[in-house]
């Protein structure tokens, strides 16, 4: 059954002049990712393991084609795991983080502290981000998908929309964390840096103690390799133009 969101996002937003740059139903339309051109890759994640669960292997090849990859990541983890006092795991995932981004090839690490599970778009929070995105210039910013169930992932889209009013046009590729992509318009075989995505997610470990996180993004990976027709490892994207993401933000009614 379709989610009736995704039918008011369709009915409001394929008819117009979007059919050529977005597709909310995969079987309708897909592309595999070719060359991936872009020279400034900026990664939003909520928490210090999003970005490599939600697109480390397409990071890594990103890293390999010579692009510069900066992960952002928009709170301090410090609930990820009840083992630790919370000021300890803030350190451990920092570091945790650190590793893994060497791993992959990710080239700068901004830490905004923000506390895990209380994010949101606060004025300081958006301007926080905007400075980012302002300094950086990115060409693509990779994101949690606006309907990706955390409330720390969809606060994460309250603020980058609310940063993102007035900045230029750069594309936008929303990945699945918490919630498998209700469609997808992008593919990417990940196939030959899957690995490398698997070394970096062990990096961390706080995480892996209490959550199977390698077999459960291994499998989901070879799933949507298998659908796809392929026979390895593929990560999946909506992708559109940062104008129309804010126009499916608009949509939105968290």
């Amino acid at each position: 059954m379709i989610n009736p969101i995704m039918k008011k996002i369709y009915r409001n937003l394929i008819p117009a002049r979007l059919k050529g740059s977005i597709d909310l139903f995969g079987h309708l339309r897909m592309a595999r990712l070719e060359g991936l051109g872009e020279k400034r890759v900026l990664v939003l994640a909520p928490h210090p393991d999003d970005d490599i669960i939600g697109c480390g292997g397409t990071l890594s090849l990103y890293h390999e084609r010579g692009a510069e990859i900066t992960s952002v990541y928009m709170t301090d983890g410090r609930k990820g795991n009840e083992r630790y006092g919370e000021e300890e795991l803030v350190a451990i995932r920092k570091d945790e983080a650190a590793r893994a981004a060497q791993v992959i090839g990710v080239d700068n690490l901004v830490f905004l502290d923000n506390r895990d599970n209380e994010l949101s778009a606060t004025e300081s929070t958006v301007s926080a981000l905007l400075e980012v995105i302002k300094d950086f210039a990115p060409e693509a910013v990779f994101l949690p998908f606006l309907l990706d169930e955390h409330p720390d992932h969809m606060a994460t889209n309250r603020i980058f929309l609310s940063a993102i009013k007035r900045l230029p046009e750069f594309r936008c590729y929303a990945y699945g964390v918490w919630t498998p992509l209700p469609s997808f318009n992008v593919v990417v075989d990940v196939t030959e840096s899957q690995g490398i995505k698997d070394k970096a997610l062990r990096e961390h470990a706080s995480q892996l103690e209490s959550f199977d996180y390698l077999g459960g993004v291994s499998g989901l990976s070879r799933y949507y390799s298998a659908i796809t027709g392929g026979k390895g490892y593929t990560e999946v994207f909506l992708a559109c133009g940062s104008h129309e993401y804010r126009r499916l933000g608009e949509l939105m009614s968290w």
